[in-house]
């Protein structure tokens, strides 16, 4: 076998079925009018190709081997039919209606359950093993040659799932359109790499219409980009279009290696008739096409948090954000959809170089204004989404991340370049013999503040914003200016305005209505939160995505900013102090509180 192949999955054109909403399963549908167009499209753009591809295998079901057909017809190339391609069985659900597919639960109960056979059909990890197995028998008669399989909807969606690991099994975020490509390379040493999903931009607009709605007033909910249509986000997307109808759109993914905790691309929006006041762009954000990510997501509500900031506070948030036009947090699943408003031109700063002074001092006025209106507001109490994000993980699981951490900076020497956090690592232990005592005062808090989630006008134009929410809700205001002091300006900048930004935050607090917060407790606060974010980066140095090379250089630049702050504001002594004082600390923070609320 060669260390390299490239894999292209095809799904058949259109069928009857498809087009009257019939689940046909391993029943026969033979492709219509439209599926034979759309699939001469399909060969007439593998034609063009950048790769060149030796072999083609399909199902055994006349709309897979007779998009198949139109395919080798036109690059020259012989068709092999292999049984293991064929759809997923659905039992006693062949023949549904999509709706009644819907009502039954397939989708639900395949996501939850990879050995789900309600239906006596096919279980999705039967699917999945059935496709996988298939591929490798084909791999093995073909070591050397470049592959394209044409296949079903479903059956792509398992095997796409089982190469990239993802779960659920079933993998309908994988789910692709008629007539549409997916490229995928296949390598002897490392996970397959997928450098195209879900093409279909060769289709002409007519042709692009998603069979998988489930009915005309009940359109499938899109779990990932790929599952977007036509008709669902017409429907969503209704309120803002002032009657314009959207003839077709174009999602592109962006932010790939960027440590995103989920998918998000930008959908570039056409019109059937010219219009005014419709967005041409918009972006959309999805879950993690990852179980193991998704999973983390739920234990701290991170997708819960952005669409609950959105749905209840975003319209009176009271600094620039992009506006939201449809939001949904899906709780079985733990997915969700968010479209919002377009910033382009508007871009981040470059947090390896670091934020330049301008926007830093932007950045901390807004963030003044932002916390002085939320300053120990009751209201942000009542909403689930808000909680305190330090309440999400026990003291014990968090003691055994930072002990594991120890270790594998003793091992490996992964903190040599930051000899400070090294030093200080075994400082922090004693720290988690209490619980949290809970912030005041409080606020509402970003929770994620850098230069990646500050979007600034650029020379094409564009405005102030800020982004990415995931992590916002309750907290302590003066945590969201240590993380933008020690992850987003450089060393020498941070040395060289710091005093001037922290006295401009204070002033900007006091100007907004904060009563009874002196510059002292405001230092007090930085101190004790410059430990909070160090403790939390011990903690989770392991987790940090180092995949690319920007991951790493961001990896190396927060840390080192953090190193150099521990030392320039002598840690030391706090961490050594805080076991001590804490509890009288906590006791006073809790009598405030209570005094505040009793007043």
């Amino acid at each position: 076998m060669t260390t390299q192949q490239h894999l292209l999955l095809v799904r058949h054109g259109e069928t009857e079925g498809n087009r009257e909403q019939i689940a046909h399963g391993q029943t026969e549908s033979p492709l219509n009018e439209h599926g034979v167009k759309q699939a001469q499209s399909t060969a007439d753009v593998l034609l063009g190709w950048e790769r060149d591809y030796d072999t083609i295998y399909c199902s055994p079901l006349s709309r897979a081997h007779d998009t198949a057909q139109a395919i080798a017809d036109t690059l020259g190339l012989d068709i092999n039919v292999h049984q293991g391609l064929i759809e997923s069985n659905l039992g006693d659900l062949e023949g549904v209606t999509y709706k009644e597919l819907y009502e039954f639960g397939y989708a639900k109960h395949s996501i939850i359950d990879d050995d789900f056979t309600g239906h006596n059909g096919e279980s999705p990890r039967a699917v999945a093993d059935r496709m996988e197995q298939s591929l490798r028998e084909i791999r093995t008669l073909h070591p050397n040659q470049n592959l394209i399989i044409v296949s079903h909807g479903s059956a792509i969606a398992h095997l796409i799932a089982r190469l990239t690991d993802s779960e659920p099994a079933f993998g309908p975020q994988f789910i692709m359109h008629n007539a549409a490509i997916t490229e995928i390379i296949l390598l002897e040493d490392a996970d397959p790499e997928i450098i195209v999903l879900n093409h279909r931009e060769h289709l002409p607009a007519e042709f692009k219409i998603d069979p998988t709605k489930i009915a005309p007033d009940n359109i499938r909910l899109p779990l990932t980009v790929a599952d977007l249509t036509l008709e669902w986000l017409q429907a969503a997307m209704a309120p803002h279009l002032n009657g314009a109808v959207i003839s077709a759109f174009d999602p592109k993914i962006i932010g790939i290696g960027e440590g995103f905790m989920g998918q998000l691309a930008r959908v570039a929006i056409s019109y059937k008739k010219e219009t005014s006041g419709a967005p041409t762009s918009l972006v959309a954000k999805f879950a993690s096409t990852k179980q193991a990510t998704r999973d983390m997501a739920a234990e701290q509500n991170l997708y819960q948090r952005e669409i609950g900031f959105y749905q209840d506070i975003g319209d009176r948030v009271g600094v620039p954000i992009p506006k939201c036009y449809h939001s949904i947090y899906i709780e079985e699943s733990n997915h969700f959809i968010l479209l919002l408003e377009d910033l382009a031109p508007g871009e981040p700063s470059d947090q390896v170089i670091g934020t330049d002074k301008e926007t830093s001092r932007e950045v901390i006025e807004q963030f003044a204004r932002l916390h002085a209106k939320w300053w120990n507001d009751t209201e942000l109490e009542q909403y689930e989404w808000a909680r305190w994000l330090l309440t999400a993980m026990p003291m014990e699981q968090g003691l055994e991340l930072l002990k594991k951490s120890m270790a594998e900076v003793k091992e490996t020497g992964k903190f040599d370049a930051y000899p400070e956090l090294k030093r200080l690592m075994p400082l922090l232990g004693p720290l988690f013999k209490f619980d949290p005592a809970p912030p005041f005062p409080f606020s509402l808090t970003h929770g994620d503040l850098r230069s990646d989630n500050i979007i600034k006008p650029s020379a094409n134009g564009g405005r102030f914003a800020i982004i990415d929410w995931q992590l916002s809700g309750v907290g302590d205001p003066v945590n969201d200016i240590v993380r933008w002091m020690v992850q987003s300006i450089s060393i020498e900048d941070r040395r060289e305005t710091e005093q001037e930004l922290l006295l401009l935050y204070h002033d900007r607090l006091v100007e907004h209505g904060v009563k009874d917060y002196s510059y002292k407790k405001f230092i007090n606060a930085y101190r004790t939160n410059l430990v909070v974010v160090q403790l939390m980066f011990s903690m989770s140095m392991d987790s940090i995505d180092q995949s690319s090379p920007r991951a790493q250089a961001l990896f190396h630049q927060f840390y080192s900013r953090l190193d150099a702050a521990l030392v320039d504001w002598k840690i030391e002594r706090t961490l050594k102090v805080l076991p001590i004082i804490y509890p009288f600390i906590k006791v006073m923070l809790i009598v405030q509180k209570a005094f505040r609320q009793n007043k």
